[in-house]
């Protein structure tokens, strides 16, 4: 062997070994900012819990309506109106710096509210929620993308599901801490204002030192190798998503379980503490609260599950029944019975909207970048329809404002059985046309 080709053989093994420290250090950093990212999910799953847990105390220290009352969770939910614009701002400014703008947005929303609740001015708490939206929009534009990109392929499903279980978490703790921290001998909406107060300026700092710790950490460069990173790539297809009528009747589906999701969050310890309903205090509303979050997260968990073993379509079908029969209970119900009912939604709801949007994606194809954008803005619905719930509870009661809920779920278990026979049909002729070709 020539002295040149020793030369060569120890060079290639100099760049071998650098090109593996290298990706050593970029692994280490990947991992560290991935570790940043379940924090993050972690805080603005606290930060986003308080707008449901609170909105009784709103509702009696502002005087409000039912609907005025949900005017905090329109202005929460309002700027998913840019969800396509802050995917635009992601692929310009990158990942890790549209996080650190979600975090301030968060910190300075919650911060907001303190002035607010202290002086009187709804107003201002409105637009302190909508400060927290924007965060929202943000992070859910930024976070899951970044998640499904720091790491293999085949285990972005993993680490989604994590970051996510991790906001869950935070939803469960933050209505249990609230039994702590706000004492019994509380009962009118101005005692419990103080509490809340230094509640809302802990976590606001807390947020900022979160924004800090991500505005400091060190650029990581990351590729998208998430699980449709392939899709995305060589994707030719120019057509719109506008184009196709089951993307546009998906975004409707999206819209409507997302709003009646967020309807019954938001008013669920208004009914139980309904004194012709369970007339509990505020107290037990809130420890059951953290119940209904806990099933909720049970929920989700259990579909995971059960959807490696049957079709996602028929739990769909399954848990749209059931919960229309639930909400259509909660108009006659009363006391343990309510109580029960309304904590089976819990767990029935939750599968709504993973399901369905996995769902839709499966069936955009080459057109999955859009579909997912355009689902994300279905996130409006939570602006819209506890709105028009909140009207219709002042025009007829509560109790049975929760038809529109009923007839929601219905009209999606139709479109969601028709989706099938269309699929069944498609299957069929797919089958019928292989077997003539051989």
């Amino acid at each position: 062997m020539t002295m040149a080709k020793l030369e060569q053989i120890r060079n290639a093994q100099v760049v071998t070994i650098a090109d593996s420290s290298d990706r050593s250090i970029k692994t280490r950093g990947a991992g560290a900012l991935l570790g940043l990212v379940y924090l993050i999910s972690f805080f603005c799953g606290l930060a986003q819990s308080f707008e449901g847990v609170f909105l009784p105390e709103f509702k009696e220290y502002f005087h409000l309506s039912y609907q005025q009352q949900m005017y905090i969770v329109f202005a929460k939910n309002l700027p998913f109106v840019a969800a396509l614009a802050v995917g635009w701002l992601v692929r310009r400014k990158g990942y890790k710096n549209t996080l650190a703008v979600a975090m301030f947005l968060y910190a300075a929303g919650t911060l907001l509210l303190v002035p607010g609740l202290r002086t009187e001015k709804y107003w201002m708490v409105l637009l302190g929620f909508m400060t927290i939206g924007g965060g929202f929009t943000f992070q859910m534009v930024a976070a899951n993308p970044l998640m499904s990109a720091l790491g293999l392929a085949e285990g972005a499903s993993s680490r989604l599901n994590f970051g996510n279980a991790l906001g869950a978490v935070a939803q469960i703790i933050a209505p249990a801490t609230l039994t702590v921290i706000i004492p019994v001998s509380a009962v009118l909406a101005r005692e419990k204002m103080t509490y809340i107060e230094q509640l809302f300026l802990s976590l606001g700092i807390a947020l900022i030192a979160v924004a800090a710790a991500v505005v400091i950490f060190p650029d990581v460069t990351v590729s998208q190798v998430g699980p449709n990173a392939a899709s995305i790539r060589s994707q030719t297809c120019h057509q719109s998503i506008w184009s196709r009528r089951k993307a546009i009747w998906d975004f409707i589906v999206i819209f409507l379980l997302l709003g009646v999701e967020a309807s019954l969050f938001s008013l669920f310890r208004n009914y139980l503490e309904s004194p012709d309903v369970a007339a509990l205090s505020a107290h037990s509303s809130q420890r059951l609260f953290t119940a209904f979050f806990g099933l909720f997260a049970l929920g989700r968990l259990t579909a995971s599950w059960i959807q490696r073993h049957i079709r996602p379509i028929f739990q769909m079908n399954a848990h749209l029944l059931a919960s229309a029969f639930c909400v259509m209970a909660l108009v006659f119900a009363k006391g343990a019975t309510a109580i029960s009912v309304f904590l089976a939604l819990g767990f029935l709801v939750s599968i709504f909207f993973p399901t369905f949007y996995g769902m839709s994606i499966e069936r955009a194809g080459d057109l999955a970048p859009q579909a997912s954008g355009l689902l994300t803005v279905g996130f409006l619905g939570c602006a819209i329809v506890p709105v028009v719930q909140g009207g219709l509870a002042d025009m007829i009661g509560l109790r049975h404002s929760f038809w529109l809920c009923a007839g929601v779920y219905l009209l999606i278990v139709v479109y969601v059985s028709r989706m099938h026979t269309r699929e069944k049909s498609s299957a069929s002729a797919d089958a019928h046309a292989i077997f003539v070709r051989n």
